[in-house]
């Protein structure tokens, strides 16, 4: 390799170290810059997501805030059953069987308007803090009726 290169002529060696020259710059550019590049401009995108993910936060803070505020921090009735007929006679739904667990109780009801029964489980939950703990529905042939066939309801858990 040595008497190859001394054979050369002046400008042939100075064409070949050019060369090479530029063919290493070429590799350090495409093995070196250009990820470089590549892996900044990943983490500026990155953070303008996080920054645009945090201003949506701050925006829904008042309103997290707002929900907290909402729950209720006292039960009003001790009695799960109570709490429940009381609520029903409100709403208007007719409870066949309550059968009392503990600090649940399993309900029966009679066929009922999907919307009425979502507006009674959730006031269950705003004004007793009682929460659907498992619920098993059956379309009616009528439209929007609803057949329940197996729910329990309980009061939620404060940690």
């Amino acid at each position: 390799m040595k008497a190859w290169w001394q054979r050369l002529a002046w400008r042939e060696r100075r064409l070949l170290l050019g060369g090479g020259l530029m063919v290493l710059m070429m590799l350090a550019y495409h093995q070196l810059w250009l990820p470089l590049q590549h892996a900044a401009q990943q983490q500026r995108h990155q953070v303008a997501q996080l920054q645009q993910q945090l201003a949506w936060m701050q925006q829904q803070a008042p309103l997290v805030h707002e929900l907290q505020q909402t729950t209720p921090t006292t039960v009003k009735n001790s009695d799960v059953g109570s709490a429940l007929s009381a609520l029903s006679q409100t709403k208007q739904i007719t409870l066949k069987r309550i059968q009392p667990q503990g600090d649940r109780a399993q309900v029966e009801l009679d066929a009922v308007p999907f919307e009425k029964l979502i507006n009674w489980l959730a006031a269950l939950e705003q004004q007793e803090a009682i929460t659907v703990q498992q619920i098993e529905l059956q379309a009616m042939p009528t439209a929007g009726m609803v057949q329940v066939k197996r729910l329990i309801l309980g009061r939620m858990n404060k940690s």
